[in-house]
């Protein structure tokens, strides 16, 4: 469609007008297209004009809108991280992603945001604090690691797992599908 071919240019104009949209819906409409410009933008590679559009989005969003129009808010939040973490902008990044945290309605609708804060440290060489934040998101999931692991601990697991391999065939092909979707998608 035509308004596909000229996204860019109508919503860059629109947001340099912005904070002269003072109706509720029509800064929503506004928030929608930054959100599909800044989509189209990240299809052909244009990183830091696809944040710039979902950072658009956001400033026109208030607070409500997690429970007004949750799939808008959350779909900006989520492709905002996207391009903040493709940018290395960790520091508007790490600020970013506490709404979506906070205010998203399951798991499931977190792992996005999870996802880029933990490979936004590893690129930040902050790997223990990733590996911790890991640790987190498998206790939400019912999988406990210990954190402080004594020789005793580890001589104890290893001839657990000896003992049960003993019993079983190698054969990784024969073990049963996991089921859990939660753990599936994380």
């Amino acid at each position: 469609s035509e308004l596909e071919d000229l996204i860019y240019i109508v919503v860059d104009n629109m947001n340099r007008g912005s904070k002269l949209i003072e109706d509720i819906d029509q800064r929503h409409d506004a928030a929608s297209l930054n959100l599909q410009a800044g989509e189209k933008s990240l299809q052909a590679s244009a990183f830091h004009s696809a944040a710039n559009f979902f950072m658009s989005g956001i400033s026109l969003l208030e607070d409500e809108s997690w429970e007004t129009h949750y799939r808008l808010t959350l779909g900006l939040y989520d492709a905002a991280s996207e391009a903040l973490f493709v940018t290395g902008d960790f520091s508007k990044l790490s600020f970013l992603i506490e709404k979506p945290l906070a205010n998203a309605h399951s798991f499931e609708d977190k792992l996005n945001t999870h996802n880029n804060l933990i490979r936004s440290l590893a690129a930040s060489s902050k790997y223990e604090e990733g590996t911790m934040k890991c640790f987190d998101i498998l206790a939400q999931l019912g999988e406990s690691i210990p954190t402080d692991i004594t020789a005793d601990i580890y001589r104890d697991e290893a001839l657990q797992v000896k003992r049960l391999l003993n019993r079983k065939s190698l054969d990784l092909l024969s073990l049963p599908l996991m089921t859990d979707t939660k753990k599936m998608a994380a």
